[in-house]
């Protein structure tokens, strides 16, 4: 198998693993004490994350431990997060005041059959030039924010300008988690591919995608390669919030490459 080959069987591997986003059930707001869907115990807000309030009988299992009353469920930027178990094969997260329930035979998992994708092609490798945003976040590459999933603002660690054909445009860059060690940056984008399928039988995700760009951290030429191109959580569940491309980021040219939507069983997109 090629190396695309490999990285798109990977991304379909991912996307029905035990926490990838087809396993995704239910992400719901904890603001005072109530049950969530479709556990058992009542949950409640609580400084580090959330409590919850269980018999033995309910078979929850936290950091593995039976809960047997009133324990504290560590969220996930804790120093330790904690692990939840439930007696049906599920599993619990806690982000913020978010319980996070994961399936691993959830329905969608069942009705996945592959991610739909352009052919690659080398005409969709491009160069662009990075230009970090100063120390002091002043000059022209002045520092913003963008929003991600959460509401939450992203710092911008600088900007790559690329051309397709006659058109430039000068993309905003986040700062990514690091990838097998390497430091990344992440473009949140959408162009002219961006729409319902009902709309364009050639579309991809309409809130858009992410391409992943390796971080020189200076100035430099980086390599764009758009094949890369992934689908957002958004794309396979309504249980996650889509991230907005800044208007920066809105490309006036079709992407033909990449990865396009989540098709199910029967052909259909998933949403």
């Amino acid at each position: 198998m090629s190396a695309s080959g490999d990285q798109a069987a990977a991304r379909d591997r991912w996307a029905v693993g035990p926490r990838g986003p087809l396993a995704l059930v239910n992400a719901q707001r904890v603001d005072h004490e109530q049950p969530v869907w479709p556990v058992t115990g009542l949950w409640a807000p609580a400084a580090g994350g959330l409590t919850v309030t269980a018999e033995a009988d309910d078979g929850i299992v936290v950091d593995g431990v039976p809960v047997d009353g009133t324990v504290l469920v560590a969220g996930d930027d804790s120093v330790v997060p904690s692990t939840v178990a439930f007696p049906d094969g599920r599993a619990g997260t806690v982000s913020g005041r978010t319980l996070r329930v994961w399936d691993p035979a959830s329905d969608a998992i069942a009705r996945f059959a592959r991610i739909a994708r352009f052919d690659r092609s080398d005409a969709w490798v491009t160069s662009g030039k990075y230009t970090p945003v100063p120390d002091d976040g002043a000059g022209p590459e002045a520092r913003g924010t963008v929003v991600d999933a959460a509401g939450d603002p992203l710092e911008v660690a600088g900007h790559i300008q690329t051309a397709f054909g006659d058109t430039t445009v000068r993309l905003v860059a986040v700062r990514s988690a690091p990838f097998r060690g390497s430091a990344r940056l992440q473009l949140i984008v959408q162009d002219a591919t961006s729409a319902l399928p009902e709309d364009d039988p050639d579309s991809t995700y309409s809130m858009g995608r992410f391409l992943y760009v390796d971080d020189p951290g200076r100035a430099a030429d980086v390599v764009l390669d758009w094949n890369t191109a992934v689908l957002p959580p958004c794309a396979f569940s309504y249980q996650f919030a889509c991230p907005i491309p800044p208007e920066d980021n809105r490309i006036p040219v079709a992407i033909t490459a990449g990865e396009r939507h989540p098709i199910d069983t029967s052909g259909a997109v998933f949403h």
